[in-house]
Protein backbone atom coordinates (compact mmCIF):
# COMPACT_ATOMS: atom_id res chain seq x y z
CA UNK A 1 0.00 0.00 0.00
CA UNK A 2 2.49 2.52 0.79
CA UNK A 3 4.49 1.37 -2.06
CA UNK A 4 1.18 2.22 -4.65
CA UNK A 5 1.01 5.38 -2.17
CA UNK A 6 4.34 6.45 -3.25
CA UNK A 7 3.49 5.87 -7.03
CA UNK A 8 0.72 7.92 -7.23
CA UNK A 9 2.17 10.90 -5.08
CA UNK A 10 5.08 11.25 -7.52
CA UNK A 11 2.72 11.06 -10.32
CA UNK A 12 0.61 14.13 -8.90
CA UNK A 13 3.41 16.26 -7.47
CA UNK A 14 5.30 15.72 -11.05
CA UNK A 15 2.17 16.16 -13.10
CA UNK A 16 3.35 14.17 -15.54
CA UNK A 17 1.17 13.03 -18.60
CA UNK A 18 0.70 10.13 -19.07
CA UNK A 19 -0.12 8.16 -22.58
CA UNK A 20 -1.28 5.00 -23.74
CA UNK A 21 -1.31 3.56 -26.60
CA UNK A 22 -3.11 0.59 -27.87
CA UNK A 23 -0.95 -0.42 -30.59
CA UNK A 24 -0.19 -3.34 -32.86
CA UNK A 25 -3.24 -5.04 -33.81
CA UNK A 26 -3.51 -7.20 -36.69
CA UNK A 27 -3.56 -3.62 -38.87
CA UNK A 28 -2.23 0.16 -38.61
CA UNK A 29 -5.66 1.45 -37.23
CA UNK A 30 -4.94 2.70 -34.43
CA UNK A 31 -6.89 4.26 -30.81
CA UNK A 32 -4.83 6.39 -28.92
CA UNK A 33 -6.69 7.50 -25.37
CA UNK A 34 -5.00 10.82 -23.26
CA UNK A 35 -4.88 11.10 -19.75
CA UNK A 36 -4.26 14.24 -18.42
CA UNK A 37 -2.31 15.33 -15.19
CA UNK A 38 -2.80 13.30 -11.90
CA UNK A 39 -5.39 16.17 -11.15
CA UNK A 40 -7.74 15.10 -13.76
CA UNK A 41 -8.10 12.50 -16.51
CA UNK A 42 -10.33 11.68 -19.72
CA UNK A 43 -10.50 11.50 -23.09
CA UNK A 44 -10.13 13.59 -25.17
CA UNK A 45 -12.56 15.62 -27.13
CA UNK A 46 -12.81 13.60 -30.99
CA UNK A 47 -14.97 14.02 -34.11
CA UNK A 48 -15.02 10.25 -34.68
CA UNK A 49 -17.98 8.07 -32.91
CA UNK A 50 -17.71 5.04 -31.32
CA UNK A 51 -19.60 3.58 -34.28
CA UNK A 52 -17.47 5.35 -36.96
CA UNK A 53 -14.55 3.24 -34.54
CA UNK A 54 -16.48 0.22 -34.53
CA UNK A 55 -16.98 0.43 -38.64
CA UNK A 56 -13.27 1.06 -39.38
CA UNK A 57 -12.10 -1.51 -36.84
CA UNK A 58 -14.09 -3.81 -38.73
CA UNK A 59 -12.94 -3.07 -42.20
CA UNK A 60 -9.12 -3.31 -41.04
CA UNK A 61 -9.92 -6.75 -39.89
CA UNK A 62 -11.22 -7.52 -42.87
CA UNK A 63 -8.62 -6.22 -45.00
CA UNK A 64 -6.26 -7.42 -43.12
CA UNK A 65 -7.41 -11.49 -43.40
CA UNK A 66 -7.28 -10.75 -46.94
CA UNK A 67 -3.60 -9.51 -47.28
CA UNK A 68 -2.60 -12.36 -45.21
CA UNK A 69 -4.34 -14.73 -47.51
CA UNK A 70 -2.78 -13.18 -51.07
CA UNK A 71 0.55 -12.44 -49.27
CA UNK A 72 0.74 -8.84 -48.64
CA UNK A 73 1.63 -9.04 -44.70
CA UNK A 74 4.83 -10.55 -44.59
CA UNK A 75 8.84 -9.34 -44.89
CA UNK A 76 9.47 -8.84 -48.61
CA UNK A 77 5.79 -7.44 -49.20
CA UNK A 78 4.67 -5.49 -45.87
CA UNK A 79 1.35 -3.04 -46.41
CA UNK A 80 0.20 -1.39 -43.89
CA UNK A 81 -3.57 -0.62 -43.74
CA UNK A 82 -5.02 2.60 -41.64
CA UNK A 83 -8.76 3.27 -41.73
CA UNK A 84 -10.57 6.39 -40.39
CA UNK A 85 -14.16 6.96 -40.94
CA UNK A 86 -13.90 4.54 -43.43
CA UNK A 87 -11.38 6.04 -45.29
CA UNK A 88 -8.67 3.15 -46.30
CA UNK A 89 -4.86 4.46 -46.60
CA UNK A 90 -2.19 2.08 -47.21
CA UNK A 91 1.31 2.26 -46.65
CA UNK A 92 4.19 -0.01 -46.79
CA UNK A 93 6.98 -1.53 -48.88
CA UNK A 94 6.25 -4.22 -51.93
CA UNK A 95 8.99 -5.34 -54.39
CA UNK A 96 6.34 -6.48 -57.02
CA UNK A 97 3.97 -4.11 -58.94
CA UNK A 98 1.02 -5.71 -59.35
CA UNK A 99 0.91 -6.61 -55.25
CA UNK A 100 0.25 -2.79 -54.90
CA UNK A 101 -2.44 -3.29 -57.61
CA UNK A 102 -3.73 -5.92 -55.68
CA UNK A 103 -3.91 -4.72 -51.93
CA UNK A 104 -6.05 -1.93 -53.61
CA UNK A 105 -8.35 -4.75 -55.33
CA UNK A 106 -8.70 -6.32 -52.26
CA UNK A 107 -9.38 -2.99 -50.45
CA UNK A 108 -12.42 -2.12 -52.69
CA UNK A 109 -13.66 -5.67 -52.06
CA UNK A 110 -14.62 -5.04 -48.45
CA UNK A 111 -18.15 -3.22 -48.06
CA UNK A 112 -18.01 0.06 -46.61
CA UNK A 113 -15.20 1.71 -47.59
CA UNK A 114 -15.54 4.94 -49.39
CA UNK A 115 -11.96 5.64 -50.40
CA UNK A 116 -8.78 3.40 -50.94
CA UNK A 117 -5.53 6.41 -50.53
CA UNK A 118 -2.37 4.66 -52.21
CA UNK A 119 0.33 5.60 -50.33
CA UNK A 120 2.49 1.97 -51.31
CA UNK A 121 6.50 2.30 -52.12
CA UNK A 122 8.10 0.18 -54.63
CA UNK A 123 11.88 0.30 -54.18
CA UNK A 124 13.55 0.99 -57.55
CA UNK A 125 15.70 -2.29 -56.93
CA UNK A 126 12.75 -4.77 -55.64
CA UNK A 127 14.91 -6.30 -53.38
CA UNK A 128 14.93 -6.51 -49.53
CA UNK A 129 17.76 -5.59 -47.42
CA UNK A 130 18.48 -5.98 -43.99
CA UNK A 131 18.31 -1.79 -43.49
CA UNK A 132 14.36 -2.19 -44.30
CA UNK A 133 14.55 -3.99 -40.93
CA UNK A 134 16.63 -0.96 -39.10
CA UNK A 135 14.16 1.44 -41.15
CA UNK A 136 10.76 0.55 -39.78
CA UNK A 137 12.20 0.60 -36.17
CA UNK A 138 13.34 4.55 -36.77
CA UNK A 139 10.27 4.93 -38.03
CA UNK A 140 8.26 3.72 -34.98
CA UNK A 141 10.11 5.93 -32.88
CA UNK A 142 9.15 9.33 -35.50
CA UNK A 143 5.37 7.51 -35.14
CA UNK A 144 5.76 7.44 -31.28
CA UNK A 145 7.13 10.47 -30.69
CA UNK A 146 4.45 12.38 -33.33
CA UNK A 147 1.69 10.94 -31.46
CA UNK A 148 3.11 12.22 -28.12
CA UNK A 149 3.43 15.80 -29.39
CA UNK A 150 -0.07 15.74 -30.67
CA UNK A 151 -1.25 14.62 -27.37
CA UNK A 152 0.84 16.99 -25.53
CA UNK A 153 -0.80 19.96 -28.02
CA UNK A 154 -4.15 21.59 -26.20
CA UNK A 155 -5.11 22.74 -30.12
CA UNK A 156 -5.26 19.20 -31.42
CA UNK A 157 -7.82 16.66 -30.95
CA UNK A 158 -5.45 13.75 -30.81
CA UNK A 159 -7.85 10.73 -31.42
CA UNK A 160 -8.98 12.31 -34.82
CA UNK A 161 -5.41 11.27 -36.19
CA UNK A 162 -3.94 8.22 -37.51
CA UNK A 163 -0.12 8.63 -38.11
CA UNK A 164 2.26 6.23 -40.13
CA UNK A 165 5.88 6.41 -41.10
CA UNK A 166 7.54 4.90 -44.02
CA UNK A 167 11.35 5.38 -44.63
CA UNK A 168 11.01 8.79 -42.65
CA UNK A 169 8.27 9.58 -44.73
CA UNK A 170 5.17 10.24 -42.33
CA UNK A 171 1.65 10.13 -43.58
CA UNK A 172 -1.25 11.89 -41.46
CA UNK A 173 -4.86 10.58 -41.98
CA UNK A 174 -7.74 12.10 -39.88
CA UNK A 175 -10.41 14.81 -39.58
CA UNK A 176 -9.30 18.27 -38.58
CA UNK A 177 -12.36 20.86 -37.39
CA UNK A 178 -10.73 23.54 -39.32
CA UNK A 179 -7.62 24.35 -41.41
CA UNK A 180 -5.55 26.17 -38.55
CA UNK A 181 -5.90 22.72 -36.97
CA UNK A 182 -5.21 20.75 -40.03
CA UNK A 183 -1.95 23.18 -40.31
CA UNK A 184 -0.67 23.22 -36.82
CA UNK A 185 -0.99 18.88 -36.95
CA UNK A 186 1.30 19.09 -40.01
CA UNK A 187 3.56 21.35 -38.80
CA UNK A 188 3.98 19.76 -35.88
CA UNK A 189 4.84 16.41 -37.84
CA UNK A 190 7.09 17.92 -39.69
CA UNK A 191 9.48 19.13 -37.09
CA UNK A 192 9.90 16.10 -35.57
CA UNK A 193 13.64 14.99 -35.73
CA UNK A 194 14.31 12.50 -38.47
CA UNK A 195 11.36 12.93 -40.77
CA UNK A 196 11.96 14.15 -44.27
CA UNK A 197 8.32 14.61 -45.83
CA UNK A 198 4.58 15.20 -44.52
CA UNK A 199 2.04 13.77 -46.47
CA UNK A 200 -1.00 14.96 -45.39
CA UNK A 201 -4.33 12.45 -46.09
CA UNK A 202 -6.45 15.13 -43.17
CA UNK A 203 -9.58 16.05 -44.21
CA UNK A 204 -11.94 18.73 -42.36
CA UNK A 205 -15.19 18.24 -40.39
CA UNK A 206 -17.35 19.98 -43.13
CA UNK A 207 -15.82 17.60 -45.48
CA UNK A 208 -18.43 16.14 -47.82
CA UNK A 209 -16.34 12.24 -47.77
CA UNK A 210 -17.69 12.15 -44.42
CA UNK A 211 -20.60 10.38 -43.80
CA UNK A 212 -21.13 8.28 -47.17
Amino acid sequence: MLQNYKILNFFKNQKIILLAITLFSLTSCVETIVLSTGVGAGLAYREKTIDDTRSDIKISTKIALKFLSKGLKNPGNSIDITVNESRVMLTGIVRDPTKAKLAQELCWQVAGVNEVIDEIQIPADNKFKLVDVGSAFFDYLITAEIETKFALAKDLRTLNYQITTVNNEVYLLGVAIDEKEMNRAVSLASKVRGVTKVINHIILANDSRRGK
